[in-house]
């Protein structure tokens, strides 16, 4: 029995599910390829919260980093840390970290913990101990994601009477000298003192994400295939058509 060419209304029906496919899996494709092109906030735009909104002492950071928050405290009777090594600007920094007693009331635990401050930078070439001032304070700034310890951690510097060098950051090392419990983030206020300058925040990174960028592939390959099986299907019924009218 010969095969029957298709008619006009079915042509018409898979050349609109054709279309159809191409917009969905498009549209899908795109959405996934601008999520592929992730950018990266170091600083969240959210309203600035209590540190206790976001962050716990001994805890991971989780989606603390970035956020804006304000914590009150009295700077510890610990040495402070002078960071070499950095760049700000160009410029060849030392940066300077103090370890802040975040009082019972502000932890959201009931009980007080320690939290490294980055209180600003300074040229490399004229370190410097911290600058007077009152020793229960408020600070407004954002967190940052913990370093890690290096095993260079610790390098002799200039000596400054209450200070000690380091090259990171990091409050597991921290933690063998400052009181436990610690914050795993570190803070960077937004103020800096009269002679340590504020730190800016680091630019927005821009990164891949490959596991997006494999879906939209996948979307518009899946629209493809719909639109080589839409052309094959009208090409061959039309062949068919073609091939009835000339046997008649």
């Amino acid at each position: 029995m010969p095969r029957q060419p298709a008619s006009v209304a079915a042509r018409i029906g898979v050349t609109c599910f054709a279309l159809l496919a191409v917009v969905v899996c498009g549209a899908l494709g795109w959405w996934q390829w601008t999520r592929a092109q992730e950018r990266a906030v170091t600083v969240a735009p959210q309203a600035s919260v209590p540190i206790a909104d976001v962050a716990a002492p001994a805890t991971r950071a989780g989606t603390a980093i970035g956020r804006q928050v304000s914590v009150s405290g009295t700077w510890a009777d610990e040495d402070a840390v002078l960071i070499s090594g950095r760049s700000v600007d160009g410029n060849d920094a030392v940066l300077l970290v103090r370890a802040l007693t975040v009082d019972a009331d502000a932890t959201g635990t009931g009980n007080p913990a320690t939290l490294a401050v980055i209180v600003g930078w300074r040229p490399a070439a004229s370190p410097m101990g911290p600058d007077d001032g009152p020793a229960h304070v408020t600070l407004s700034g954002y967190l940052r994601a913990p370093e890690e310890a290096t095993p260079a951690s610790g390098t002799a510097g200039e000596a400054i009477p209450g200070t000690v060098w380091s090259d990171t950051i990091s409050p597991s090392e921290l933690a063998q000298t400052w009181p436990s419990p610690l914050y795993s983030v570190v803070f960077a206020d937004f103020a800096g003192t009269q002679s340590w300058e504020a730190l800016p925040p680091p630019p927005p990174e821009q990164h891949l994400n490959i596991r997006s960028l494999l879906y939209a592939l996948e979307w518009w390959v899946f629209g493809g295939f719909a639109v080589f099986i839409a052309v094959r299907w009208i090409r061959d019924n039309g062949r068919n058509a073609s091939s009835e009218n000339h046997t008649v």
